[in-house]
């Protein structure tokens, strides 16, 4: 009998060995995580020149001149969003924001540029007329 109980206090040993690894693994994990995360999140500190550069993406100087008047933030979520092509789940963790919020930052973006074009695209349009108008 008394090896029945030293078989359970060695099962419930090994068990407890088992259940100590489970939370080491996961605390390891843990660690991972976070350190991966900090790191994303360096490297997006880092990437700034990027990421508040979205511009620079384009040749044409009226899409590089609109993008460069949409608001820094909005700039941020378009450059995550489509250049880096980061899920949404990541851009609001590495930007601290809700979910809600990036789409509505994104949504933002893109009607900002589009508003931007339309803008450019009129006041080229009334630089080549006056031009015209000054040739004739």
């Amino acid at each position: 009998m008394k090896k029945k109980k030293l078989n359970l206090t060695k099962e419930n040993r090994e068990f407890n060995s088992i259940i100590e690894t489970i939370l080491e693994t996961e605390a390891i994990i843990k660690i991972i995580e976070d350190n991966y995360y900090k790191a994303q999140m360096q490297k997006a500190d880092n990437s700034d020149v990027s990421i508040n550069h979205l511009e620079n993406i384009f040749t044409n100087e009226t899409y590089y001149l609109a993008m460069k008047m949409v608001p820094l933030l909005e700039r941020k979520v378009l450059y995550l969003s489509f250049v880096e092509n980061i899920k949404l789940n990541d851009i609001c963790r590495r930007l601290k924001l809700s979910k809600n919020e990036v789409i509505k930052l994104r949504n933002k973006g893109i009607n900002h540029f589009k508003h931007n074009l339309n803008l450019l695209y009129k006041s080229e349009k009334l630089k080549r007329g006056t031009k015209n108008e000054k040739k004739s």
